[in-house]
């Protein structure tokens, strides 16, 4: 029978020592994947503004400017393609009258008004959307946008 405080011999106390002082030893750098180089203003503006252009003019490609979970909602609905935007539809063409950026971290809020127009049906539309855009690993995407129909007196 031991003593009382006495240690028991244990035949992997070395190991178990040798592999403390390695963890302790050792030391780690995580590196993140995909690191942007941070964005300016007139980066995350032009990304909004190609996509407004885009998505009045039907074009397929201003689906790859928006993260896979993005929501877009136009005039309190929910858009899952395009004309994704309030007061935009098929033809016609559409400028951006004013853009302001805030860029924090890696989110910005873009606030744009637009105006559509299709000068063979005698439309003209006006309106104002919000975007925010974050960056991601493979750059800038729009994670959401919200859009609505500007009321006359808002002209």
């Amino acid at each position: 029978m031991r003593a009382r405080g006495t240690a028991v011999p244990c035949p992997y106390r070395a190991a178990f020592a040798a592999l403390a002082l390695l963890a302790a030893c050792t030391s780690r750098t995580v590196t993140p994947r995909g690191v942007v180089a941070a964005a300016t203003p007139d980066q995350v503006e032009n990304l909004v503004r190609l996509a407004v252009t885009l998505d009045a003019a039907g074009d397929r490609a201003a689906d790859t400017l928006y993260a896979p979970d993005a929501i877009v909602v136009g005039n309190a609905r929910a858009r899952l393609a395009a004309p994704r935007f309030a007061g935009i539809s098929y033809g016609g063409r559409v400028t951006i009258a004013a853009a302001t950026v805030t860029l924090e971290g890696r989110f910005a809020w873009v606030m744009v008004d637009y105006r559509w127009i299709n000068a063979q049906q005698g439309l003209a539309e006006a309106g104002r959307a919000t975007f925010v855009c974050e960056q991601r690993e493979r750059g800038w995407k729009i994670v959401h946008a919200h859009s609505s129909q500007l009321l006359p007196w808002d002209r």
